[in-house]
């Protein structure tokens, strides 16, 4: 794949993101709250297993990259975002040029400048029409993460990825508070605090003429090419934890719900996931190849505020 083919999958999960739940005037979803939704195995798990895994990781991960801390500060390009909004911008990416992409997720704890993202995530806008979500590296509860504040906003970081098979996904995550009127199944209220999505290639020939037809006006009206699928784990406000939800806008995009409520608001919460199981689980099919990790956190639908923190994200 070349880089500029390789450049419009990835730019892709933008478009995926804005026919998935960030449309200006989202369509009213196709999914009744009443129907019974289908169950993955839930994730959480104990902190301090989570944290001995991580440290094994993050020692290979520091011995194995190798970072220039003279790049560009990608979150300063994000928060740019804002500006160039008013100024017309057109939701590309930050970089004109193709992001690089990488074998691994570099690690928020391992950054060479506790000021800056690590080399090699990239910040995307959804439309110029979206407020951009805010990100910062911050230090907190003695580890170094992002910190994500929503107002009415949404847009997201992401890593473009290549030769990755689907494998073991672990990551850690906190958030101050639900939105409370949100619904990740109904458009008008499809919002979340944390978000973690994993983009997938594909052969968008072998699916439905719907979704040929969906991929095709993406193209025509973004210029970008959306991802075959895309898997979001998310904290949600009203759907149960192990809850997979059809996204209202488009049937490529399934979530599965791996928080809830505000019983665990406040508190650093430990994932360890299985995505080969949780695809076919979302998809009824085995997963291709991944093309992208990000994280997102979004408000827009439900004009509310949210302030949640990221840590490190692994990849196995």
């Amino acid at each position: 794949m070349t880089a500029k083919m390789f450049r419009l999958v990835l730019t892709g999960a933008a478009s995926a993101l804005l026919l998935a739940g960030c449309a200006s005037n989202p369509p009213v979803s196709a999914v009744s709250p009443g129907d019974p939704a289908p169950m993955a195995a839930t994730s959480a798990i104990d902190c301090q297993a989570f944290a001995k895994r991580m440290a094994a990781y993050v020692a290979a991960q520091t011995d194995a990259e190798a970072r220039d801390a003279t790049s560009p500060d990608p979150l300063a390009a994000a928060n740019s975002r804002a500006a160039d909004a008013e100024a017309g911008d057109d939701g590309e990416l930050a970089d004109a040029s193709s992001p690089p992409t990488l074998a691994t997720l570099p690690l928020f704890s391992i950054s060479p400048n506790r000021g800056q993202l690590p080399v090699g995530w990239q910040p995307w806008t959804i439309n110029r029409n979206k407020i951009p979500t805010r990100y910062s590296m911050v230090e907190v509860d003695q580890r170094v993460v992002v910190h994500a504040q929503a107002d009415s906003s949404a847009s997201g970081l992401y890593v473009p990825l290549r030769d990755r098979d689907a494998g073991t996904l672990r990551w850690t995550w906190k958030t101050s508070g639900i939105i409370r009127n949100a619904d990740n199944g109904l458009g008008p209220r499809e919002d979340s605090p944390l978000r973690l999505f994993v983009a997938f290639d594909g052969d968008k020939g072998a699916l439905p003429l719907k979704d040929q037809l969906m991929y095709e006006m993406a193209r025509l009206t973004t210029g970008r090419e959306m991802p075959y699928a895309t898997l979001m784990y998310i904290w949600g406000g009203r759907r149960a934890e192990g809850s997979v939800v059809k996204n209202p806008h488009t049937d490529r995009v399934r979530m599965i719900v791996v928080d809830s409520g505000m019983k665990h608001a406040n508190e650093w919460r430990c994932h360890e996931r299985d995505l080969r199981a949780d695809y076919r689980k979302a998809f009824g099919t085995d997963p291709g190849r991944i093309v992208a990790v990000g994280i997102m956190t979004d408000t827009d639908n439900t004009k509310s505020k949210a302030e949640s923190w990221y840590g490190d994200i692994a990849l196995d």
